[in-house]
This record gives C-alpha cells, sequence and structure tokens, in this order.
C-alpha cells in the first residue's frame, strides 16, 4: 500500500503541470521515458501492483493527451473551437488574392497603358520587366527575411511595398515612375506569394495548396472584369490602382493580426550545418526535384503570363473583340484556371482555328481550366520532397526562378511581334509549343521518397 502511494507521489513530480494550472508543454516527454521509469522501478513493486501502477499512469497519460489536444493552440467561440491554422489560411488567401489581382491587371490595362503614352508593342512590353525585378529579388531574400524579422513583419512589408506602388500609378505619372510603381508592386506581391506559400507548404495536406492557388486565380479572375467595366464607363485607366491600394491596406491590417503568434516550423532533426541560409541554399541546390520543379514553374508561369497578358490585345486587334468584351473574356480564363494541366492544346488550338464569339469565351475558359492545377501542383510536388526546415527556402527560389517565365515569356513575346509579319497571330500556337514541353517534363519528376 505504502510502496503504491510512492508510486503515486512520483508520478505527480512527473506531471507537476496537473496541480499547477492548464499549461500541457512537453507533455510528451515524460510520457515518452514512462517505461523506462517503469523498469527501472520494478524490483520495488509486485506483479499485481506494477500492472494496476501501469493500467492507472495510462489512464493518467491518456486523459492529459486528450486534454491538451483540446486545448490545443487556437480561439474558442463559445462552444466552436478554431485552429489557429484556420487563420493562417485565411490570411494567405487574402495575400495571393492580391497578387492575382495584380497578375492580370497589367495585361488587361496593357492597351490602355500604351494608348495613353503612345508606346509601340515593345516599350511597352518593359513593364512587365518591372514587375520582375521587385518579384524575383523579394522572393530570393524572402526566406533570409522570414527567419530574420518573422513571417508577420514579412507581410506588414509586402502589404506596404504593394499599396506603395498602386497608390503610384493610380495618379498617372510619366511612364518611368509606372514602371517605379509596378516594381513596388513586384516587390510586395514576390513576398506575398512566397511568404504565405512558404506558410501553407508547412500544412500536411496538399489540398490547402489548391485552396490558397484557387484564391490567386479567384484574384485574377476578378481583375479584368473591373478593368473592362471601368474601360466601358469611360473611367480612366489609373483610376483602378486604388481597388488594390485599398485592398493592401485591409489585407496589411488583417496579416497583423492574424499570424501575430506565428513561428516558422522547422525540422526537428535539423544539424549545425542547416542552421545557415548559404547551407540551406546548397542543400536545396542538390535536391533533383528542385531543379524539375524550376524548369516546370518556369513553363508554367510563361504559359500562364504570356497568354493573361497579351490575351486582351489579341482580342482587340485579331478577333476584333470590343475593348470591355476582351477583358471579360481574358476573366472567363481565370474562371477556369480558378475551377485542372491536362491538355490545354485542344482549348488553344479552337481558340486559333476558329473565330466566332462563342468559341472565344469557351476556348479561353477551357484554357484556364487545365492550366488551374499546374502551379500548386508543382509547388506541392516539391515542398513534399524536402525536409520541413528546406521547405521554405525551396519554394522562394521556386517561385523566384519562376518569374524568369513569367517576365521573359510575355517580354519576348512582345518584341517578337513587333518584329514578325504574323504578329500577335502568332499567340495561340506559341502557348501549345510551352505547354508541351511542360507537360514532357513532368514525366522527369523523382518518385516521392518519404520525408521524416
Amino acid at each position: 500500500m505504502s510502496q503504491t502511494a510512492a508510486y503515486e507521489i512520483e508520478l505527480l513530480d512527473a506531471h507537476p503541470h496537473l496541480e499547477h494550472g492548464p499549461s500541457f508543454d512537453g507533455v510528451k516527454n515524460p510520457h515518452s521515458q514512462a517505461p523506462d521509469a517503469f523498469a527501472e522501478t520494478e524490483q520495488y513493486f509486485s506483479g499485481g501492483s506494477l500492472n494496476s501502477s501501469v493500467n492507472a499512469s495510462t489512464s493518467v497519460h491518456a486523459t492529459i493527451n486528450n486534454t491538451a489536444q483540446a486545448e490545443g493552440s487556437g480561439f474558442r467561440i463559445g462552444k466552436v473551437y478554431i485552429e489557429d491554422k484556420v487563420f493562417y489560411l485565411a490570411g494567405s488567401c487574402m495575400g495571393v488574392f492580391a497578387v492575382g489581382l495584380n497578375d492580370t491587371a497589367t495585361g488587361a490595362n496593357l492597351p490602355s497603358i500604351q494608348d495613353h503614352y503612345h508606346l509601340p508593342y515593345e516599350v511597352v512590353s518593359l513593364v512587365f520587366l518591372a514587375g520582375f525585378g521587385g518579384y524575383l529579388i523579394s522572393c530570393m531574400i524572402n526566406s533570409v527575411l522570414q527567419n530574420a524579422i518573422g513571417t508577420r513583419n514579412v507581410l506588414v512589408m509586402a502589404g506596404i511595398l504593394y499599396g506603395g506602388g498602386s497608390l503610384l500609378i493610380s495618379f498617372a505619372p510619366p511612364f518611368p515612375v509606372v514602371m517605379v510603381g509596378l516594381c513596388l508592386m513586384g516587390f510586395g506581391g514576390g513576398f506575398y506569394e512566397a511568404c504565405l506559400t512558404s506558410v501553407i507548404s508547412h500544412f500536411e495536406n496538399s489540398r490547402f495548396m489548391n485552396i490558397l492557388y484557387a484564391f490567386f486565380g479567384l484574384g485574377a479572375l476578378v481583375s479584368p472584369f473591373v478593368v473592362g467595366a471601368l474601360a466601358k464607363a469611360g473611367i480612366a485607366w489609373r483610376l483602378y490602382y486604388w481597388f488594390p491600394f485599398s485592398l493592401a491596406a485591409l489585407v496589411t491590417i488583417c496579416h497583423f493580426m492574424l499570424f501575430k503568434r506565428y513561428v516558422m516550423p522547422s525540422d526537428h532533426e535539423e544539424t549545425s550545418e542547416h542552421k545557415s541560409v548559404r547551407a540551406k541554399f546548397k542543400k536545396v541546390m542538390h535536391i533533383p526535384t528542385t531543379w524539375v520543379g524550376i524548369i516546370l514553374i518556369i513553363l508554367s508561369f510563361a504559359i500562364a503570363d504570356t497568354l493573361s497578358n497579351w490575351l486582351t490585345s489579341y482580342l482587340i486587334d485579331v478577333k476584333g473583340s470590343g475593348p470591355d468584351v476582351s477583358r471579360y473574356q481574358l476573366s472567363m480564363f481565370w474562371a477556369g484556371n480558378t475551377l485542372l494541366l491536362v491538355a490545354t492544346g485542344g482549348a488553344i488550338g479552337l481558340l486559333w482555328a476558329v473565330n466566332s464569339t462563342v468559341s472565344n469565351w469557351i476556348g479561353i475558359a477551357v484554357a484556364g481550366f487545365f492550366l488551374g492545377p499546374n502551379t500548386p501542383g508543382i509547388l506541392s510536388i516539391i515542398s513534399t520532397r524536402v525536409p520541413p526546415s528546406l521547405k521554405g527556402i525551396a519554394v522562394s527560389i521556386t517561385i523566384g526562378l519562376g518569374l524568369v517565365g513569367a517576365t521573359l515569356g510575355p517580354l519576348l513575346f512582345g518584341i517578337t511581334i513587333g518584329k514578325v509579319k504574323p504578329g500577335l497571330h502568332i499567340l495561340p500556337p506559341v502557348i501549345m509549343v510551352l505547354a508541351s514541353l511542360s507537360a514532357l517534363f513532368f514525366w522527369a519528376i523523382p518518385p516521392r521518397r518519404k520525408v521524416e
């Protein structure tokens, strides 16, 4: 009897939080050491006493674990318990919505910018280079800043840059200043996408990445509708940029509150070798999946951005669509995108071969539908094949280098159509070639290896 009492006192010492409050941090360590404790003290117990004590201890551990699980990190409203993960997903969706908004706004406004500043195709194509500069730099330094100043501060900085660039463009300054504004928006958008994709990549279920990029597609869907409505009403194109400015202010406030407690997960087996940014970079670049993912993301971005940024001009100059209708048809591309890359060729072929209003609507929507899962699918492939401690930098590098395709695709296409005789007529076959290359590289993805 006294032996059982002595064991119960030792059990209370092993779990002092049972009498000192609701904190359950570190419950797993004593639990994992319990079998050793039983082995060491077995000589002091008879068989029956030991079994009953083990049963009692197991019951206590079960109660502790259940309570700890129920009281995990989150927020309770009455009887409804909301995990922090839900807030992080909501905040991430807000940010990439803003990124998607800007992704199609430049292309949708391209004819208006070209007319306002009286620029040829070769010069107006430089707007894509401006956004690329900021986007690439921010993606490359995102992982460093996330570790240095924290995810919340990076997101607040992204909102300030994104909103500042929008505000600058809204006054229709000289074209070089517009380039500066687009560069600032690129900085903000790059931080948003790389940082928030890194957050979602640590979620165990890859469907969250699809949800995230569905909101990217939703933002890209909304933007041409807004630009088209402004064009139809005869409102100056520059006034559109008050919309992303207001959105950036709202998103920044939300991120400041939602990511207050966010801490980037790390690999528990991380060694000192992996702690420096240079070591992480070398480690990531030695993973074959990273290189395949970079090529795929370059092609993916090149396809989506070349098509979406030049589609409005193509529909106006080649298909004869109206200024407002062409923007609405661009939205159909992102509507399809938001709702699978299996075969883009058929849809683009329809758009190329048949010239009717109905075929334009259907072809663009189907192309977007098949391109939809491309980017989130590639990022999910990469994030599931690298250790947790390397996910952030792997995603940042992939997105950053993917911007090579996002920029060079529309830029080189703009230069080409200014020099070749068919002009904008070559858009569909160019997209078909890029889609075919992308499909071939998917076969080079290494098989998945479980990361412990």
